[in-house]
């Protein structure tokens, strides 16, 4: 009696082995999707800290052209291929695009956009060393682009109130830097940034 009751117990041992096999293997696999999962993530957010920093640096060399400028420059100069060291400040009647549009999305505003001289809308960024321009790396590209602010002039409100200061190029200018960083897989950071230039000559 106790042999077979021992040879009915192996049976049942195979059995439960096996379910407890089957579990195993699928909390292997469940935990194996969730890590893939997790590494996907942490990738898609590895390459957009790795945009921002591209746009930052776009955004950086648009204001850092200013440095130098011992006069506000003029609207629509600056933006040809060949300038390395001078702002390039979009005019944006010549594209005939409205100032609200190039602020809310600059983008969708200004895409495909030449003007009549078929200068850059968007400037490539050549980085800190003018004598050896260099690329944020080969897998992403940087633009940027700058525009005129209004101070308020429109409504009475400057901050340059001496009649003529503005048309003499003295006093506090605004202007809009719009950095754009785009990869080979499509994914694109768009930044922006106000800065102020206090021309006094």
């Amino acid at each position: 009696m106790t042999l077979r009751h021992t040879s009915r117990q192996q049976g049942s041992t195979l059995l439960i082995s096996l379910v407890i096999l089957l579990m195993i293997t699928l909390l292997a696999v469940s935990n194996m999707r969730e890590v893939s999962l997790e590494s996907r993530i942490t990738g898609n957010l590895i390459e957009q800290k790795r945009l921002r920093n591209a746009g930052e640096a776009g955004l950086r060399e648009g204001e850092r052209r200013f440095f130098n400028t011992i006069k506000p420059p003029e609207v629509g100069s600056g933006c040809a291929d060949s300038n390395v060291k001078r702002p390039c400040i979009l005019n944006l009647s010549a594209l005939s695009v409205p100032r609200d549009d190039v602020h809310n999305n600059p983008v969708a505003a200004l895409n495909g956009k030449t003007d009549n001289a078929n200068s850059r809308v968007w400037m490539p960024y050549r980085g800190s060393d003018l004598n050896n321009p260099t690329q944020i790396d080969k897998d992403r590209a940087v633009t940027w682009q700058t525009i005129t602010v209004p101070a308020g002039e429109q409504n009475n409100e400057a901050e340059n109130p001496e009649y003529g200061n503005m048309m003499r190029g003295v006093g506090t200018f605004y202007y809009e830097t719009n950095s754009r960083a785009l990869n080979k897989a499509g994914g694109e950071t768009v930044l922006q940034a106000v800065h102020a230039r206090l021309y006094t000559n």
